[in-house]
């Protein structure tokens, strides 16, 4: 009787298809548009741009997994939960065919071939209305964020960047067809820090200010200011940070009064640059990982250890750390709708990089460097840094950033460009020092043809 049904079912199945075969031929694609028809216009450009703004939002990039999965890998972010792929980035072994680095890395570059797509389309506009050089502006943004958040987890070196670590595959066209898809060979680590630093000059030379949640000028500044200290370009770094700081302070630090307002409320401003997007028709999962069963989430993340010995005294804490169930999460993720924004950069981190790029300039301004440093320290509700040498004020910064940025991505990285994790954890320490950069995910070594060779060690 079983295979009865099943045969009717097939044949009934199969006369629908014959019945509606020329109509389902006919119709067009309603979640998806062919490029070479739908960048075509100053609005098909402007809506594609929008695209490569959501490509930021994936479960695999800043809607979870990027900096959640680095603040793991640093000993920020504990693993609560039960994915095996979780644990082995908690452990410290992750294997190249992990799913979620893998994810990752598939999707940043998802969002390079939308980038790329639209700054080819919009080069080949000629509509008076278009807005090209602003669109370009933003597209270049976003194109070296991807390109630099790619080789500070998946290139540089053990020791850091800028000194001629693993560098990435570079794809500045779009891949519109398969025959596009060819492999691409591993640029030079400095040939991609040199695409990241032609696109963030552009966007500076060519953004103003724009809508909440849009690349500006600012933002361009800033992300500069950061790319420009991972490779110890500390004249440029402190120019960068010390521009947007102007721009933004008025009359006073520009930075919030109440460090929770941050994430309590939304796009606070002037101290929030750069804050990606979400609302009830764009979701993230965010809150839902981190929140125990009890209260709707899966229990996957939560703060560490170590975070949890963060002092009573820094006022930072309660933010950081929120006691749910028997496990401690953070108030920085507090939506469980998924409606929590994730800021990407904010004033405080331009002004503890101008504070490290004082203390390391070929002169250094240890005292300039301290009066930035206080300036975070005070809203914490903690005592000025009593640091007198270098050595102790770098520290006292590196401190300031650990618990500052806490549930935001930035420790693994700067455990990593401060050539501080082998010191810091055994894990990353003699035959283990590969593990600092990531494994390039194995279907891409496969499909490269040879054109791509794994990270030495994995």
């Amino acid at each position: 009787m079983k295979n009865k049904i099943q045969s009717l079912f097939l044949i009934a199945t199969g006369v629908v298809i014959l019945s509606s075969c020329e109509k389902v031929l006919d119709q067009k694609p309603q979640t998806s548009l062919d490029a070479n028809t739908a960048y075509t216009t100053r609005q098909g450009v402007e809506a594609g741009l929008l695209g490569c703004y959501s490509a930021l939002q994936s479960t695999s990039y800043y809607g979870l997994e990027y900096w959640a999965l680095s603040d793991m890998y640093a000993g920020v972010i504990t693993h609560t939960g039960t994915f095996p792929t979780y644990a082995q980035v908690n452990n410290k072994q992750i294997l190249p065919d992990n799913t979620n680095t893998t994810n990752i890395w598939n999707q940043i570059y998802t969002g390079i071939n939308r980038v790329n797509t639209v700054l080819v389309s919009a080069s080949a506009l000629t509509d008076p209305a278009f807005a090209k050089a602003q669109v370009t502006g933003e597209a270049k943004f976003l194109r070296a964020l991807m390109y630099f958040d790619l080789l500070r987890a998946f290139g540089g070196s053990a020791t850091g960047f800028g000194s001629g670590g693993r560098g990435l595959p570079v794809k500045t066209t779009p891949t519109l067809a398969p025959t596009d898809a060819s492999a691409v060979a591993l640029s030079s680590e400095a040939d991609v820090w040199k695409l990241i630093n032609a696109d963030l000059d552009y966007a500076i030379a060519n953004l103003t200010t724009s809508t909440t949640g849009r690349a500006n000028v600012n933002a361009a500044r800033a992300l500069k200011a950061r790319a420009a200290l991972y490779v110890n370009d500390y004249a440029t770094a402190d120019a960068m940070a010390t521009a947007v700081i102007n721009a933004l302070k008025g009359t006073g630090t520009g930075l919030a009064a109440d460090y929770s307002t941050l994430w309590l409320t939304q796009n606070v401003k002037p101290e929030s640059i750069f804050e990606l997007q979400f609302d009830v028709n764009n979701t993230n999962s965010i809150a839902f990982y981190y929140f125990p069963t009890a209260s709707g989430g899966r229990n996957e993340i939560g703060s560490s250890a170590t975070l949890a010995a963060e002092s009573a005294l820094d006022k930072r804490k309660a933010t950081n750390i929120r006691l749910m169930g028997t496990t401690n999460k953070t108030y920085k993720y507090s939506r469980i709708g998924g409606t929590d924004n994730v800021i990407i950069i904010r004033l405080a981190e331009m002004y503890l990089i101008r504070a490290e790029a004082k203390a390391l300039a070929a002169a250094p301004d240890l005292a300039a460097a301290i009066s930035d440093l206080n300036l975070i320290k005070a809203r914490a509700g903690l005592a000025n840094s009593i640091a007198v040498t270098q050595a102790e004020v770098l520290a006292d910064i590196y401190q300031e950033r650990y618990w500052e940025f806490a549930h935001e991505g930035h420790a693994f990285y700067d455990y990593k460009r401060t050539n501080r994790l082998a010191t810091g954890f055994a894990a990353f320490s003699g035959s283990n020092a590969f593990r600092a950069v990531w494994p390039t995910p194995q279907r891409e070594i496969i499909n490269s043809n040879g054109l791509v060779t794994q990270v030495t060690g994995y």
